[in-house]
C-alpha cells in the first residue's frame, strides 16, 4: 500500500546523477524510498484516508517509524548491510519475535523478498513481469540518452541483456537472500527452486547475442 507509492520510473542512481528535486530534498540518501513514505503519510492527513486514526499517538508513532525503517529498507543501496545484519542474527537463534528490532529486522526481510519477489515466481509470470520491469528501464535509458548522458547498465534498448543482467542479480542478491529467508522459513523455499528454474532461462535465451 506504500512501497513504491508515486514511483516516477526513474531509480535513485538517476536522481543523484540530475541531482532533481527529490534527490536535494532527502540529500541523496534512499530518495525514492524517503519519498514514497512522505507522499503517503502526507496523504493520511486527510481524515478520510488516515487508517491510523483509530490509534493512540503512541500507537502511531509505533507504527510510523516502523513502516518508515521497512520502506527504507526496500533501498538496494542498503542491502548489503540489512543482509549482513540478518544473516548474523539468524546466526545466533531464530527467535526473532522476542524484541521489537528482531520483529522489524524480519518484517524488512519480509518486504525486500517482496520487492524483489519477481524471481521467485513461476516462469510464465516471472517473464511477463520481467518484460515490463525492462521497458521500464529502457525508458530511463532513452531519458538519459536524450539528455546527452550515459546510458545506465542494463538501460539500452539498442543493446539488451537481460539474460546477463538478471543472472547476475539472481546471484549475488536474490538467491543468497531467498536462501538465507528458506533457512528461517522452511515454506518459502519453493522460491528458491522458481529462482534456479527461471535463472536456467535466461542460460539458455542470451539476448545479447
Amino acid at each position: 500500500m506504500i512501497h513504491d507509492y508515486d514511483h516516477p520510473g526513474l531509480n535513485n542512481n538517476f536522481h543523484m546523477r540530475v541531482q532533481s528535486y527529490l534527490a536535494t530534498l532527502y540529500n541523496d540518501r534512499s530518495i525514492l524510498e524517503n519519498h514514497h513514505c512522505a507522499e503517503v503519510f502526507e496523504m493520511m492527513k486527510n481524515p478520510k484516508y488516515d487508517i491510523l486514526g483509530g490509534l493512540t499517538d503512541a500507537q502511531r508513532k509505533d507504527i510510523r517509524e516502523t513502516i518508515i525503517e521497512l520502506v527504507l529498507a526496500t533501498d538496494m543501496g542498503l542491502h548489503g548491510k540489512i543482509f549482513a545484519n540478518w544473516k548474523r542474527r539468524l546466526g545466533i537463534d531464530h527467535d526473532l519475535y522476542k524484541k521489537k528490532d528482531d520483529q522489524r529486522l524480519a518484517m524488512s526481510m519480509a518486504i525486500k523478498m517482496a520487492d524483489i519477489s519477481n524471481c521467485g515466481r513461476p516462469e510464465s509470470l516471472y517473464l511477463k513481469w520481467g518484460a515490463k520491469l525492462s521497458e521500464e528501464f529502457f525508458l530511463q535509458g532513452d531519458n538519459e540518452r536524450n539528455r546527452g548522458d550515459q546510458v545506465s547498465p542494463f538501460m539500452d534498448r539498442f543493446a539488451p541483456s537481460m539474460a546477463k543482467s538478471q543472472i547476475a542479480f539472481m546471484n549475488y542478491v536474490v538467491i543468497p537472500m531467498f536462501e538465507s529467508i528458506a533457512e528461517y522459513l522452511t515454506n518459502m523455499q519453493f522460491c528458491v527452486e522458481h529462482c534456479e528454474t527461471n535463472k536456467a532461462y535466461w542460460a539458455s535465451n542470451d539476448d545479447s547475442l
